[in-house]
């Protein structure tokens, strides 16, 4: 999830930055009585801030009647997987209770970073099906099978935009506001090509496909709430159906070492909105993305090709991963030219004729923790390139 800096800069429209600042940090309680409101700002008084304490506290006090729930919705889905075993469905207990619930601290960050009240994974397993792209399977065997244990697809909201991108067909009405939201159940189907599949679905199923990650992984996602849950804001449970226990693995693997590091990429303060072409914000830009897929497409497409071949084909032979020479000297290329780009638009921005010296200062001090941001992860993608070059070099001998 993209983290975007508390203090960016931009001479143009300083007081759209003030309140996009303050929009970010918004914060939504959700489990909260004495709250009257559903945003808080925590820009608007320091004591405010303690409303985070609160909720971590409140999540803390619940974590009992959380933990009961989750106990009884992984029992569900290990006697749907075992009913349903013959049809390639499959349930790892022990790897689904080492975190069914999630921590306070992690609920509460989610809401910080999202500005959103609703967590949807503050419980959640996974379920394996050496088939998921078979969608009748989801349509006609998993979601009634959990139908019949009290479990129902959640409700989520989506903009008419973001439905017409999975084929959804707007009305004359809907077509005079696109960012109007809609109504449709929490399900998003991320598997490679399916699209033809769309008929397998129930109608209202139907707009719930979508694409895999640019990383390659693949997965459903849904939420289901229990059908006797009547309060307005229901616990919901997520559910992550993989094609195996080797797709787990590389989804874990990848997001220490590959994802972790590459989303940091985005929290900087530095302002990269200048897309003319040439520019030295277009250049850091493009030197951020040339990161990215480097190692989206040495570790994390391999990752999860592997992992595939092994879960659904039952293929045991790998794709290796490694860096060579020319590799690394391109990544510190990379990295340098980052370096030098974000100086440039800093000292550009310094020696613009308006800025203030209280501006100034608050640039060095961005500038600082930006460049100390881009050596640590450029750090934590050397140890990277190192391990995978280590587990090659491994398997070699």
């Amino acid at each position: 999830m993209i983290i975007n800096s508390i203090t960016p800069f931009s001479l143009n429209s300083k007081n759209k930055n003030v309140q996009s600042a303050n929009n970010r940090n918004r914060y939504i309680a959700p489990q909260l009585a004495t709250l009257q409101k559903d945003t808080v700002s925590f820009t608007a008084k320091p004591s405010l801030m303690k409303v985070a304490d609160f909720i971590e506290a409140k999540f803390d006090a619940d974590s009992g009647r959380m933990n009961r729930i989750a106990t009884t919705y992984l029992d569900v889905l290990e006697s749907v997987a075992f009913k349903l075993k013959d049809m390639g469905f499959s349930f790892d207990r022990a790897y689904c209770e080492q975190n069914p619930v999630k921590s306070a601290k992690s609920y509460t960050s989610k809401i910080v970073r999202s500005g959103n009240f609703k967590v949807p994974d503050a419980i959640r397993a996974t379920l394996y099906c050496r088939d998921p792209y078979d969608l009748s399977l989801l349509n006609d065997v998993l979601l009634p099978e959990m139908k019949k244990r009290g479990y129902v697809l959640a409700q989520t909201e989506m903009t008419i935009k973001d439905l017409m991108k999975r084929g959804y067909v707007p009305t004359a009405a809907e077509m005079k506001d696109l960012s109007k939201e809609k109504l449709v159940p929490d399900l998003d189907i991320r598997l490679d090509d399916v699209s033809d599949q769309v008929t397998k679905l129930a109608p209202n199923l139907r707009y719930s496909i979508s694409h895999p990650q640019k990383s390659g992984y693949e997965d459903i996602q849904m939420r289901f709430v229990r059908d006797f849950d009547n309060k307005s804001n229901p616990v919901q449970h997520e559910l992550i159906i993989l094609f195996g226990p080797n797709t787990s693995k590389a989804k874990h693997e990848e997001s220490k070492y590959v994802y972790t590091p590459l989303r940091e990429l985005d929290e900087l303060h530095v302002n990269l909105s200048d897309k003319t072409i040439g520019s030295h914000s277009y250049r850091a830009g493009r030197y951020i993305d040339l990161i990215k897929q480097m190692f989206r497409g040495k570790i994390s497409e391999k990752l999860f090709l592997n992992a595939k071949n092994k879960d659904k084909y039952e293929i045991p032979d790998e794709i290796p991963i490694s860096f060579n020479q020319d590799d690394i000297s391109l990544f510190e290329n990379y990295f340098s030219g980052l370096l030098d780009r974000v100086s440039s638009i800093y000292k550009e921005t310094r020696s613009a004729a308006d800025v203030t010296d209280s501006v100034k200062k608050q640039l060095t001090k961005d500038l600082r923790q930006d460049k100390a941001k881009i050596r640590a992860i450029h750090d934590k993608l050397k140890e990277t390139i190192d391990y995978y070059n280590y587990l090659n070099d491994l398997k070699k001998d």
